[in-house]
């Protein structure tokens, strides 16, 4: 979290993104989330790769509960419902509390899905007030 303001127009609205808890950002979409898992902003298309550099800048992750990922994105853990293995993909994937994906993690990126998967669950087990979030060292599951 940040004090710094930015708003963002989304669509007949305007939003603040500094609020933001949660930045997460793929190829096909970027989605702010504030620290209870609610929606401030989600974008699809052109241009998200830019929003979210410039989003980076304003909007900061919880020293407490703000996983830091691999792009420089993050994830609010207390917007954190469920974390597995899709038996379809292969891939990890973080659901919110309303079982939609926060982050997937690509089993074509991460090789050690497996390794990744205990590395994060160890982090959610061990998040709490007064306690500084565990970092993750992603390129030690990359292929």
């Amino acid at each position: 979290m940040t004090t710094q303001a930015k708003f963002v127009r989304d669509g007949s609205q305007v939003v603040n993104v500094a609020t933001a808890a949660t930045l997460t950002c793929n190829d096909k979409f970027i989605l702010l989330l504030d620290k209870k898992g609610k929606k401030i902003l989600y974008r699809e298309g052109e241009g998200i790769a830019a929003l979210f550099s410039d989003f980076k800048k304003v909007v900061k992750p919880d020293e407490e509960y703000g996983l830091v990922l691999d792009d420089g994105g993050f994830i609010d853990l207390r917007s954190v419902s469920t974390v597995f293995t899709s038996p379809k993909t292969g891939n990890l994937v973080v659901l919110s509390h309303d079982e939609r994906a926060l982050y997937v993690f690509p089993q074509s990126t991460y090789k050690d899905i497996d390794g990744l998967s205990e590395s994060l669950l160890d982090v959610l087990v061990n998040v709490g007030p007064k306690k500084k979030i565990s970092k993750i060292d992603w390129d030690a599951y990359k292929g």
